[in-house]
């Protein structure tokens, strides 16, 4: 990894040509242009709430991911607590964003709902214990209908 993204973190798209690109919005833009711009409305308002949309659930993974860090890999007398629990607050506040919203969504699956999916699928991965079902039947709802895509099956990390 470290030769492909000097910031040794993924994820990092090697091209065909040997360059890399990485951090998921770069890759996503990437492949929205060569989807010919299906992900990503190219303007206007819809632009800027799929992209705003983008950005929740990229606050929400980055509060997940960091809580992960801090619970799973720094050894328990040296965790913060009160820094966990205001990470965790800006999980369940993101989650409460994406249940108010989701019902306006419909069949669309563009770049903020590939992020919701990951969102949810993240944290059933790394945080099980997490009942974010209860607190958003919705966004549950939405969820295993969305689950059933192929390309949401198929990049689902294994159990």
């Amino acid at each position: 990894l470290a030769g492909a993204n000097p910031l040794v973190k993924i994820p990092a798209l090697v091209l065909d040509d040997g360059s890399t690109l990485y951090d998921s919005r770069v890759i996503a833009e990437y492949l929205d242009s060569l989807a010919g711009g299906r992900l990503i409305p190219a303007s206007g308002t819809e632009r800027w709430n799929e992209l705003r949309l983008q950005a929740l659930c990229d606050g929400i993974l980055d509060a997940a991911v960091l809580t992960r860090y801090e619970t799973a890999v720094r050894p328990k007398p040296q965790q913060w607590g009160d820094w966990i629990a205001g990470q965790r607050r800006k999980i369940d506040g993101g989650l409460k964003a994406l249940e108010a919203e989701h019902a306006g969504w419909g069949e669309r699956f563009r770049i903020g709902q590939i992020g919701a999916a990951c969102v949810l699928g993240y944290l059933d991965f790394r945080f099980p214990h997490i009942d974010w079902r209860a607190a958003c039947p919705g966004l549950s709802r939405w969820f295993e209908r969305v689950s059933e895509r192929s390309s949401v099956r198929e990049t689902m990390p294994p159990a």
